[in-house]
C-alpha cells in the first residue's frame, strides 16, 4: 500500500501500474475468424433467402385483396415492413390520382412527392402508431 504522500510523488500511471493484476489469457481455443466471417456471410444470405420468400409469399398471398383486406393481412402477420411500403405505395397513388384530375398543380405534386421521398429510413422503418380518431 502507499501513503497519501507516496502517491502524490509518483506518477499516477505508475501508481496504477503498480496495483493492476495481472490477467493472463490461459484459454487454448484458437479462433478462425476466416471461417467466422464465411459462416457469416452464409447466414445473411439465408437471411436475405428467407426475407424474399416471405416477401413473394405475402405478394401471392395478397394478390387479389382489396387494400383493405391486405392491410388488415400485414397487420394480423406483424408484417409492419410490407405494411409500410404498402401504405407508401398508397399514398403516391393518391397523389397521382389528385394530380391526373387537376387537384393539385404539378409543382404541389413535386413537393409532395419530394416531402414523400424526404422521410428518414428510421422513420419508415418504426412500427406503425395507431390513434383513435
Amino acid at each position: 500500500m502507499y501513503s497519501a504522500e507516496d502517491i502524490f510523488k509518483k506518477p499516477q500511471s505508475y501508481v496504477f501500474l503498480q496495483n493492476e493484476t495481472q490477467h493472463e489469457n490461459n484459454n487454448d481455443n484458437q479462433v478462425d475468424f476466416f471461417e467466422l466471417s464465411r459462416q457469416q456471410e452464409k447466414d445473411l444470405i439465408n437471411q436475405r433467402d428467407a426475407n424474399v420468400l416471405r416477401i413473394n409469399e405475402n405478394r401471392a398471398n395478397t394478390s387479389n385483396m382489396s387494400p383493405f383486406e391486405r392491410s388488415q393481412y400485414l397487420l394480423k402477420n406483424n408484417d409492419t415492413q410490407a405494411l409500410n411500403a404498402h401504405t407508401y405505395e398508397q399514398q403516391l397513388k393518391s397523389i397521382q390520382q389528385a394530380r391526373n384530375r387537376g387537384v393539385i398543380s404539378e409543382q404541389d405534386y413535386q413537393q409532395q412527392i419530394l416531402k414523400q421521398n424526404n422521410i428518414p429510413l428510421q422513420q419508415k422503418d418504426q412500427p406503425l402508431k395507431f390513434s383513435i380518431p
